[in-house]
C-alpha cells in the first residue's frame, strides 16, 4: 500500500489548476469607513441581554406549531 503524500512537500500534480487571481476592487478609505460606525459606548448602550434575545425568540412549540 503506497504511502499517503505528505501535505508539506510539492508535488508535480499537474491535474490542479492555478490559483486564481482575485480582481482588484475600489473601496473607500479605511477611516472614511470608520467614520460612519457607532461608538464603543453607543453600541454597549443599546445592547441586549442573553435572555432578552432568547425571549425574543419562539419556542420550538411555536415553530413546530404545536398546541401546548
Amino acid at each position: 500500500m503506497p504511502e499517503p503524500a505528505d501535505p508539506a512537500e510539492p508535488h508535480d500534480d499537474e491535474t490542479l489548476p492555478e490559483t486564481p487571481t482575485l480582481p482588484e476592487v475600489d473601496s473607500p478609505p479605511t477611516e472614511e469607513v470608520l467614520e460612519g460606525l457607532p461608538s464603543t459606548d453607543e453600541i454597549i448602550e443599546h445592547a441586549q441581554t442573553a435572555e432578552e434575545i432568547v425571549k425574543e425568540q419562539p419556542s420550538v412549540d411555536d415553530l413546530l406549531r404545536r398546541d401546548r
